[in-house]
C-alpha cells in the first residue's frame, strides 16, 4: 500500500483517481487546489498525480517549484497533449506524463511500476527537509529554498547547518563561533552577529525568519 496524492481541480477526476487506487489498496488525498496543502504535506507522499491546468497555479510551475525538495515520483495527467507540453513536463522534473482521457488500467500500471521503482534499495539521503520550504543538501553544502539556491558563503552555510539541524536548541555566540572556526582563527566572536544579519537578510526575501534570537543567550532556528 502507498500514499498517493492527487492535485486537480476536477472533482470527478479526482473521485475518479480515488476509485480507481483504493481498490488497489492505497491511500489516497486528493485535493483541488495546491493552495490546501503545503510543501512539507506533499514529501509525506509516495507518489503524485498532478493536473497542469488549474486555476490557482498550473502542474508545471508546481512541479519546478517542489521538485528540488521533493525526492518522489510525480505523474502529470493532463488533458495537454501537444509534443512540446509532454517534453515541458519531464524536462522539469516530472517521472511520466498520462493524457486525458486516459485508461484506468494504464494509469494504474504505471502508478505501480513507478511505486516499485520507488522501493528499490537507495543510498542514505543526502538532503535534509527542515520545513516545507526549505531543504539542507548536506553533500553538496548547499541551502535551497521554494526551489531555489541562496547563494551563502562557506561560513554562513556552516551557520546555518548548525542551527537548522539542531531547530529548537538555541546556541550563544560562543557556541557557533566555537563550531564553525577552527580553533587557530583570528576572526572575533563579533563575526557571527554580522553573519546572522547577512543570512537573515537573504533569506528574508522568500518571506521567512527561521534564525530568531534569544535575547542574553544567542539564537534559535524555529
Amino acid at each position: 500500500m502507498a500514499k498517493i496524492l492527487a492535485i486537480d481541480d476536477d472533482a470527478a477526476i479526482l473521485r475518479l483517481a480515488r476509485k480507481m487506487l483504493e481498490l488497489k489498496k492505497h491511500e489516497v488525498t486528493t485535493v483541488q487546489s495546491v493552495k490546501d496543502i503545503t510543501i512539507e504535506e506533499m514529501s509525506k507522499y509516495n507518489l503524485i498525480l498532478l493536473d497542469v491546468m488549474m486555476p490557482d497555479e498550473d502542474g508545471f510551475k508546481v512541479c519546478e517549484k517542489i521538485r528540488p525538495l521533493i525526492d518522489i515520483p510525480i505523474i502529470f495527467m493532463t488533458a495537454k497533449s501537444d509534443e512540446t507540453s509532454i517534453i515541458q513536463g519531464l524536462s522539469i522534473g516530472g517521472d511520466d506524463y498520462i493524457v486525458k482521457p486516459f485508461s484506468i488500467h494504464q494509469v494504474n500500471a504505471r502508478i505501480e511500476a513507478h511505486l516499485r521503482r520507488e522501493a528499490r534499495p537507495k543510498k542514505e539521503a543526502k538532503s535534509v527537509l527542515i520545513n516545507g520550504d526549505i531543504l539542507i543538501d548536506l553533500e553538496a553544502k548547499k541551502i535551497i529554498i521554494q526551489g531555489e539556491e541562496v547563494k551563502l558563503t562557506k561560513t554562513q552555510y556552516r551557520i546555518c547547518e548548525l542551527l537548522a539541524l539542531h531547530k529548537g536548541k538555541t546556541f550563544s555566540k560562543e557556541d557557533i563561533y566555537e563550531s564553525i572556526y577552527p580553533m587557530e582563527s583570528d576572526s572575533q566572536i563579533s563575526t557571527v552577529v554580522e553573519h546572522i544579519r547577512v543570512i537573515r537578510k537573504k533569506i528574508a526575501r522568500f518571506d521567512l525568519s527561521p534564525i530568531n534570537t534569544v535575547w542574553g543567550v544567542g539564537y534559535i532556528w524555529e
